[in-house]
């Protein structure tokens, strides 16, 4: 086929250039508008090398066909795209069609050669990709470690009722605890019941009936008081008594209390099942059954007192005709010791207050406050408390 008006046979030297008719100018003006259509939404850009790779390609694989019309086709698609291009970049800029803000426009597919092979130039068309507003990463707010102040609470630990003795009491101590601000009767109980649930204070016989079990809440309501636990104990004795007289203490309430186990236990310890209330009891000889006769409120275990000052000590006890004994130990040693009367005795609970006629120097001290027996004089009831003046 000759495509050279000029020449006969349609034989074109290779080193000649090839001079594109005027037979070619439908074929211009189709591309053209196809690729102003396309040049809209394209980042221009020179396809001149890759379409000449692709003709070659195809010319290559034609055999003894070489379909030379394929170079003068190329070179008028190229010289049409760059035409085309130049227009689009050109043209005003109130006529740009928006981009969409996520949309991307994929490369029209490279021509296949005569063999039908897929080809391996280049896409045609480069991508013009379009992303939307990119939002910064935020990190989240961290948040603050709660505002806490020390409040005294009083909590009931469970020990032996004399060193050595197989009889477990109660025993009340009002111990300092971090409790979050504004604190709450809620929270102050939550505060006592970890302290009388967790590691036996130093310096004490305690000993804890709660191991791996946690205080979750407390909640007050008009007629019982409700505390949900991580899990029950498998602890026999006075377990249950423990908390009910913590949380009541703590509340200032003697209302029934309710339990919840976390882990849909049936049993918050042995013989004390999820669906009873518990209350303290009333009864004197029933109190007696499970705290124990003395009880030392001041001084605070290991907690520091005045040196070159006496030491005032108070508590509550039940004792044999409301007597209490008392000594204070230095180093093992008896520093000064006495006795004092309660303001009732047994059954009933009373309160006690006495002053050493000694000024403490520094040191480390302990207080023993104790009951002795009618009968022989042995050692009935007894608690240590630790403590350093300084």
């Amino acid at each position: 086929m000759n495509t050279d008006p000029r020449r006969a046979g349609g034989q074109t030297p290779d080193d000649e250039p090839v001079v594109i008719g005027a037979g070619l100018r439908p074929v211009e003006d189709r591309l053209r508008q196809s690729l102003d259509s396309e040049a809209r939404s394209i980042t221009p850009g020179d396809r001149l090398g890759a379409i000449l790779t692709e003709a070659h390609a195809a010319d290559a694989g034609s055999g003894s066909r070489r379909h030379r019309w394929l170079l003068p086709s190329a070179a008028a698609a190229a010289a049409v795209l760059l035409a085309g291009t130049v227009w689009a970049v050109n043209r005003p800029s109130g006529s740009t069609p928006p981009v969409a803000a996520t949309s991307s426009t994929s490369g029209t597919p490279s021509p296949s050669a005569s063999s039908g092979a897929p080809s391996t130039a280049p896409s045609s068309v480069p991508t013009q990709t379009a992303t939307g507003p990119t939002t910064p990463a935020t990190t989240p707010p961290t948040s603050a470690p709660p505002v806490t102040a020390a409040t005294s609470v009083p909590v009931y630990y469970l020990g032996p009722v004399r060193a050595g003795s197989a009889q477990v009491r109660l025993f009340r101590e009002f111990v300092s605890a971090p409790v979050a601000t504004p604190a709450t009767p809620e929270g102050k109980a939550v505060a006592a019941l970890r302290l009388a649930m967790g590691a036996p204070p130093k310096g004490s016989q305690y000993r804890s009936a709660w191991a791996g079990v946690t205080p979750q809440s407390v909640t007050l309501a008009a007629d019982s008081i409700r505390v949900r636990l991580s899990s029950g104990s498998d602890a026999a004795g006075l377990a249950t008594e423990q908390l009910v007289w913590t949380v009541q203490a703590a509340l200032g309430k003697s209302l029934p209390v309710r339990f919840e186990l976390a882990d849909g236990g049936a049993v918050v310890s042995p013989g004390h099942p999820v669906s009873a209330a518990y209350n303290r009891p009333t009864d004197q000889m029933a109190v007696l059954e499970q705290v124990a006769p003395v009880w030392v409120d001041a001084p605070a275990r290991n907690g520091v007192v005045k040196a070159g000052a006496p030491l005032t000590a108070t508590g509550v006890a039940s004792t044999f005709e409301a007597t209490v004994e008392w000594e204070v130990l230095r180093d093992g040693v008896s520093f000064e010791k006495g006795f004092t009367t309660a303001s009732a005795g047994a059954p009933a609970r009373g309160t006690y207050r006495f002053t050493t006629k000694k000024p403490l120097t520094a040191g480390s001290y302990v207080l023993r406050v104790f009951e002795s027996s009618a009968k022989d004089g042995s050692l009935a009831a007894e608690q240590r408390i630790p403590f350093t003046a300084r």
